[in-house]
C-alpha cells in the first residue's frame, strides 16, 4: 500500500481539526456552537425504515435499506413510498466490499483534481465508528445527503447565476472556526468542497441520531453530505415555506462531486456505504426535514458509474483531464 510520506507528520491531528476547507483563508470566520441550553431530544419510534438500535442498523439487506432511505418527501410533506428498485451502479455496489478502486489509484485521480491536501491524505484513515468512535464499534454504514433549503428567496425568482459564484455559492458561509460545522463536507453548485469534518470524525446532523434513547451511541454511525440548494415559497403553503427548489434541483458538478465523496467514503470503509436522505431519517419526528429536494438517483448513479469508469486504471485519469 501507497502512503504519501507526509501523512506521518500530521494526519492524525488534521483530522481532529476542524473547518479545512477550499474557500479564501482570509475569511473572518463564525463560531456556531449553540449559545443555549438544549433539551434532551425524545423520539416515539424507530423510523419509518426501523432502525434496530441492538445492530445499529436499519431493516433489511444494504440495498434495502438504501431503497428505504433513498426517498423524499411529497408536496404535503408526507415521506413517498419506498423506492421500488435502484439503478444498478448503486443496487450492484450498496454493501459490497468488492468493485471499490486502490486508494492509490483514488489518490491519483484526487491529484488531478488538485484535492490531494483535503482529500487524498485521509484516504489512509478509516471512517468513523458509532459509539463517538469507540474502536469495537461499527463502522459509519450510512452516507447521508442533506440540502441547505436556502437561503430562501421567498416568492422571488431565483437569481439567474445561482449555478455560478456570487454569494449564494459562497462556502465561506458554511465556516465554523470553533469545529460546529454542521455537516462533514459542504458541496456548492459549481463542485467547490468544503470540508469541515474529516470522515474519521464522529458527528450528529439529524435529530434521529441526537435522540435522548440512543445516548451517543448513533454519534459516528452517519457521515453527512450537505449540498447548496436555495429555496422559494410555493403557492398555498404559507407566507414562508421553502417548498420549491430550482430546476433542476441540484447541478451536474453537484453529483460529479457527490460520486466522488461516496466512493472516498466507501474506499476507506472497505465496503460501499449504504446513501440516505435526511427526510427518511428523520421522516417520524415532529419538525423533521424533507431534504434533499427533488435528488435525482439516476443522476446520482449516472456520475458513479462515470467516475468508477475513469479510476479503471491510471490513464484514464490522466486522459479525463488533458
Amino acid at each position: 500500500m501507497r502512503i504519501p510520506s507526509k501523512i506521518h507528520d500530521y494526519l492524525f491531528a488534521a483530522a481532529l481539526a476542524g473547518p479545512m476547507l477550499l474557500a479564501p483563508l482570509d475569511a473572518v470566520f463564525a463560531g456556531c456552537k449553540p449559545d443555549h441550553f438544549r433539551a434532551l431530544f425524545f423520539i416515539k419510534s424507530m423510523g419509518a425504515c426501523s432502525f434496530d438500535s441492538e445492530t445499529l442498523s436499519f431493516a433489511g439487506t444494504p440495498v434495502q435499506q438504501a431503497m428505504c432511505l433513498m426517498r423524499g418527501m411529497d408536496s404535503t410533506r408526507n415521506l413517498v413510498p419506498p423506492l421500488p428498485s435502484l439503478p444498478l451502479a448503486l443496487a450492484g455496489r450498496i454493501g459490497q466490499t468488492t468493485g471499490l478502486p486502490s486508494r492509490a489509484v483514488l489518490s491519483d485521480y484526487l491529484a488531478t483534481l488538485s484535492l490531494e491536501g483535503e482529500f487524498g491524505d485521509f484516504l489512509w484513515l478509516p471512517v468513523s465508528r458509532a459509539h463517538d468512535n469507540q474502536l469495537e464499534a461499527p463502522m459509519a454504514r450510512y452516507f447521508v445527503i442533506h440540502d441547505t433549503s436556502g437561503p430562501n428567496f421567498g416568492r422571488r425568482s431565483f437569481p439567474e447565476d445561482i449555478d455560478g459564484g456570487g454569494k449564494l455559492n459562497d462556502l465561506r458561509n458554511f465556516e465554523c472556526h470553533d469545529g460546529w460545522s454542521k455537516a462533514h463536507i459542504v458541496i456548492n453548485r459549481t463542485g467547490e468542497l468544503l470540508l469541515a469534518h474529516d470522515y474519521s470524525v464522529p458527528w450528529r446532523e439529524t435529530k434521529f441520531e441526537q435522540a435522548a434513547e440512543f445516548g451517543g451511541a448513533l454519534k459516528g454511525l452517519f457521515l453527512h453530505n450537505e449540498m447548496i440548494q436555495p429555496r422559494r415559497s410555493a403557492p398555498g403553503r404559507g407566507r414562508r415555506n421553502d417548498a420549491r427548489s430550482p430546476d433542476p434541483a441540484f447541478t451536474p458538478a453537484q453529483y460529479d462531486r457527490l460520486a466522488l465523496l461516496y466512493v472516498i467514503a466507501s474506499v476507506r470503509a472497505e465496503r460501499w456505504l449504504i446513501p440516505a436522505f435526511h427526510a427518511a431519517i428523520d421522516a417520524e419526528i415532529t419538525n423533521g426535514h424533507d431534504d434533499p429536494l427533488n435528488f435525482d438517483v439516476d443522476s446520482f448513479a449516472n456520475s458513479l458509474d462515470g467516475l468508477i469508469e475513469k479510476l479503471g486504471t491510471p490513464d484514464r485519469i490522466q486522459a479525463a483531464h488533458q
